[in-house]
Formats: structure tokens, C-alpha cells, sequence
């Protein structure tokens, strides 16, 4: 049969289908037309198109009228995938929509490993994407076999994704991330090395606040750049050197 003859016919039957809502007759699941043919997979960064396509574990005889169902959860299982969703494209072809999970800091498993905001563990390798993300420190390790960093590392990864909402620019620079041991974050930067105390959340005008605290105390030549700044105070900012 010519294509537009099936896709005619196959339009026709789609019809018919959502007349039928669940009740698909078998004769329709059946049809040699209606056998999956063509997948395709949209949304992916780390994740390899045909490494999805192998999760759905389609054989020759699957029709596009079989349940999604399964193929939904069998894609969203994977560590990497957050959710996932299965069109039919008739007659003979499946459409995925996949969101992955981003990775926002490495944490200790004794090596550094990705994570996402939720502390859930990301099977990416960090050399081969490249990874430029703030290292997350402390002495709390993931249990054996378990997905999940601990408590404490988490609450660090949703600080890490306040700090992204809040100021993109300033995260850009952080290169680790760490509780003080009073409730409060330090926030290292490399380049310039400068270390700032913050809050749990802080707003983006508190960052503001200490950018511009940082900016006016490099612009001393005398006195050069400052070694903390420290925002944990409401109403003021503290900025310190070693020397003091």
C-alpha cells in the first residue's frame, strides 16, 4: 500500500480509536501497518537517543496501539531521566518527550559525582560533559547502593539551586559550597579567592549587597582585595582580610 493510502487509512482508524477510547479492537493492534516502525526522541543532553529507544523494549510485532504505559515507566527509571512522555504518531511511529535531570554541584562518593537539586545521584561522567559546576563539601557520604545523598548534602544542592536562581552570575564563580557549622554557607570563589558567609536563601539583593561590598573594597589599592565577605547580618556587610 502506498504511504498516503496508509497514512488515509490510518487516519481513518484514529478516528474510529477515539470513538473506541480503551476498547482498541484487536484486529486494529494487529495490522502489519500499525507495527512500530519509527521512534523518535526529543529533550536529550546526556542521555544517548538510542539508549532511551532500548529501554522501551520494542520487538518487531509491537504496535503503536500497545499501552504507553510501560514504556513510560520503563524511560523514567533511569537515574538520569526526571519525566517522560509517549505520543503515537500514526501509523507507525512513537514521539518521546524526555526531561532529563541537570546536574548543579558535585558532591563526595568519596569521588566527586554529579547531582541534581533533589541530591539524587546522575550517572554523567563530569570529564566527558565537561562539567563546570561548584563542589559541594563535606564529610557525609551517599549509603551503598543508594541513589540519594544524604540529608545534609541535599539541603547543600537546594542551596546551590537558590543560588542559581537568584544570581546566575555570581554561581558561575562559586567553586565549592559548604555548612559553617551555625547554620550559615560558605561560598568560595577561585578566581578572585574571596569567601562569603550567607544565609540559608539569601535574596538576590543580599548578593547584590556583598557584590558591591566586594567591588568597593577591590577598588582599594592600598588595602587589595578582601579575603571574606560576610552577609550573615541583617542591615550590614562585614568584609575582612587575613591581615585584620
Amino acid at each position: 500500500m502506498r504511504r498516503d493510502g496508509r497514512i488515509l487509512l490510518a487516519t481513518a482508524c484514529f478516528g474510529a480509536a477515539i470513538a473506541w477510547g480503551d476498547r482498541i479492537p484487536a484486529a486494529m493492534v494487529d495490522m502489519e501497518m500499525f507495527r512500530i516502525e519509527d521512534v523518535e526522541v526529543r529533550g536529550l543532553r546526556y542521555l544517548e537517543e538510542s539508549e532511551v529507544v532500548d529501554m522501551l523494549d520494542l520487538t518487531p510485532e509491537t504496535s503503536v496501539w500497545s499501552d504507553k504505559s510501560p514504556w513510560q515507566d520503563r524511560v523514567a527509571a533511569h537515574a538520569l531521566v526526571k519525566s517522560v512522555r509517549v505520543s503515537r504518531r500514526l501509523p507507525d511511529g512513537l514521539l518521546l518527550v524526555v526531561s532529563e535531570r541537570i546536574p548543579i554541584a558535585l558532591g563526595p562518593t568519596p569521588t566527586l559525582e554529579p547531582m541534581d537539586a533533589e541530591g539524587r545521584r546522575l550517572p554523567i561522567d563530569p570529564a566527558e560533559f565537561r562539567l563546570d559546576l561548584p563542589v559541594i563539601h563535606t564529610s557525609r557520604r551517599p549509603p551503598r547502593g543508594s541513589r540519594h545523598f544524604p540529608a545534609e548534602v541535599r539541603r547543600l544542592a537546594a542551596e546551590v539551586e537558590h543560588l542559581m536562581a537568584a544570581d546566575t552570575a555570581f554561581l558561575q564563580l562559586v567553586s565549592s559550597v559548604a555548612w559553617n557549622g551555625r547554620g550559615a554557607l560558605t561560598v568560595r570563589w577561585t578566581e578572585p579567592a574571596v569567601e562569603f558567609l550567607l544565609p540559608s536563601q539569601a535574596s538576590p539583593a543580599r548578593l547584590r549587597e556583598g557584590l558591591g561590598a566586594l567591588a568597593d573594597a577591590a577598588s582599594r589599592e592600598r588595602e587589595g582585595m578582601p579575603d571574606v565577605i560576610d552577609l550573615r547580618f541583617a542591615d550590614q556587610v562585614v568584609v575582612r582580610r587575613a591581615r585584620n
